[in-house]
């Protein structure tokens, strides 16, 4: 089943309802407030940070960036989701590293298939 994305799978209302497609979930989490990870049909709420995790993160992305200046990777931060397709699973990283150009998922601009 595909949901439209002007009207995204509520798990409230769903709650008895057990496994979701991906495109299900790319609905719902296109306008949900918090973010969710997919994993083969079931989606997880995933917790906030904390203050040290925020500058772990921070303090990796800067550092990366200066050594990987001047090269062939990039390096993004935690709004692209990553999907891991033999897992059927979509997650967001803290950062990430890919060489070259990205490769979305199909017409996706917010999943990223090749992640170093």
């Amino acid at each position: 089943m595909v949901i439209a994305q002007t009207n995204p799978p509520n798990l409230a209302s769903d709650a008895t309802k057990t496994s979701f497609t991906p495109d299900e979930y790319r609905a719902m989490e296109e306008t949900a407030e918090e973010r969710h990870e997919y994993c083969n049909g079931e989606i997880i709420a995933m917790p906030g940070g904390s203050e040290v995790h925020s500058a772990i993160a921070c303090n990796l992305l800067i550092h990366l960036g200066f050594l990987l200046r001047d090269t062939d990777f990039r390096l993004y931060n935690s709004d692209l989701r990553v999907w891991i397709p033999e897992y059927n699973c979509g997650t967001y990283t803290d950062l990430m590293v890919v060489n070259g150009e990205p490769e979305f998922h199909g017409s996706r601009t917010d999943e990223i298939l090749n992640p170093l």
